[in-house]
């Protein structure tokens, strides 16, 4: 009985020590990223803060000093910084791009050192552009940069990952994304990520030519919006409405959307409403306008859009709004009867002045914030005194940080602080 026991004790040891199989397991595949899947760095979080509060500093920004006092600046991805435009040099680097500006007449150009093969996996759009050895990439991204600059598209550019994102003041959001084939030649491939589709293809058609045509292009390539045939398209399936019931029963509906709790509704309110005080698009855009600018009840409802910037889109809108308002209504001016001491109106100067003393950050706003505040001054005189009485540096201190950024990256913005200047020389 012993002997059996012990066998089998021997037996179990015996295949306790019989060697085991190891089973390989393959590598990890390599992490791949796709424009598709990611078009930009993680946003930072933030606290909430209440307007007119001193917004926090952002990872990586910077202070400079102006007119003695030392103001924070928050630097998104679009360069230079505003203290690179004093007389000088300046260098500033970042984790996406670098360059050097000499003077304020050195025109900036972007810079990628090289580009990525189309990944394996990668579908590419259809609407994908190759270009042939006769444009090569320094030219390529030099004509991107400069059709950005002449569209007053605000961009982010990141070198080290050939992309550009981009935003337009019509709230289109889109990015372009360089590649090169198995030949060495640049892919340019073009992703709308909000906005109009119509609007997006007309960009991409406009840039290729900017592109392969260079200065020839320059004249073409202005923002047409929706094709004039489209539009006509777009009459015959609309039923007509009245011209007496046109502009009362549009702002009504303005006005249900803007007080609705959707945030798409609000959005099409304020769309509504940028349409109906565009004086290109409209046969009539005063009454709108006039609405806008002396109805305390409207004014009510677009006040939230301008006291919480959390939604971009909506803040951009109810800006344009304004700033279209106020020239729609400039020939008439004088009959015009505005409050600036209405809650409404002091919430407006206090968001305009913020985008004016930053344009480096938003620069979309800051253009309709530089219009909308030059043609306020112009119905009220006293609207510069305001503003002066309630901060420290006036208006005019931050327009010609302004106007050269805009030298170098928005024609828009140029161009309103430039206007701005002159008109402030001549008072």
């Amino acid at each position: 009985m012993n002997i059996n026991s012990s066998s089998n004790n021997q037996r179990k040891n015996n295949d306790d020590e019989r060697p085991t199989t190891t089973s390989t397991i393959p590598p990890p595949l390599p992490p791949f990223r796709s424009v598709r899947m990611n078009v930009g760095p993680a946003p930072v979080m933030v606290q909430p803060q209440s307007f007119g509060a001193k917004a926090p500093m952002m990872p990586g920004a910077s202070s400079f000093e102006f007119g003695g006092s030392k103001q924070a600046v928050q630097g998104k991805m679009a360069p230079p910084k505003p203290m690179g435009f004093s007389s000088g040099s300046m260098s500033t680097t970042n984790n996406s791009i670098s360059t050097t500006t000499n003077n304020s007449n050195t025109k900036f150009a972007w810079k990628v050192d090289s580009v990525q093969t189309v990944p394996v996996y990668h579908p590419l759009e259809r609407t994908a552009v190759t270009f042939g050895e006769e444009h090569p990439l320094e030219l390529i991204t030099k004509r991107i940069s400069d059709f950005m600059k002449h569209q007053s598209i605000h961009c982010d550019y990141d070198s080290s990952m050939a992309r550009v994102v981009c935003s337009t003041n019509s709230c289109l959001h889109f990015s372009v994304q360089l590649w090169q084939n198995k030949n060495g030649a640049v892919i340019m491939e073009m992703q709308r990520k909000q906005g109009c589709a119509i609007r997006m293809q007309s960009y991409r058609q406009q840039l290729k030519e900017s592109i392969l045509m260079g200065d020839e292009a320059t004249s073409k390539t202005q923002d047409t919006g929706c094709p004039a045939g489209l539009k006509q398209q777009l009459a015959r399936m609309v039923p007509a409405i009245p011209a007496s019931e046109q502009q009362g029963s549009c702002i009504d509906l303005c006005q249900e959307l803007l007080a609705s709790n959707l945030v798409d509704q609000n959005r099409m309110g304020l769309e509504s409403l940028c349409v109906l005080t565009d004086a290109s698009k409209v046969q009539d855009s005063s009454a709108a306008s006039e609405k806008i600018l002396q109805d305390s009840k409207l004014q009510m409802l677009l006040l939230k859009y301008f006291a919480e910037q959390e939604q971009a889109n909506l803040h951009l809108l109810a800006i344009k709004a304004v700033a279209q308002a106020l020239e729609s209504t400039s020939t008439a001016s004088a009959s015009l009867k505005i409050d600036l001491s209405s809650v409404f109106w002091q919430t407006v100067l206090q968001a305009l002045y913020q985008h004016i003393q930053r344009p480096h950050e938003k620069p979309l706003e800051a253009a309709l914030s530089i219009k909308a505040l030059r043609l306020l001054q112009q119905s009220c005189p006293e609207c510069l005194t305001v503003l002066q009485r309630k901060y420290s540096l006036p208006v005019t201190a931050f327009l010609q940080i302004a106007h050269e950024f805009g030298k170098q990256h928005s024609s828009s913005l140029e161009r309103e602080a430039m206007q701005f200047i002159m008109m402030a020389n001549v008072h």
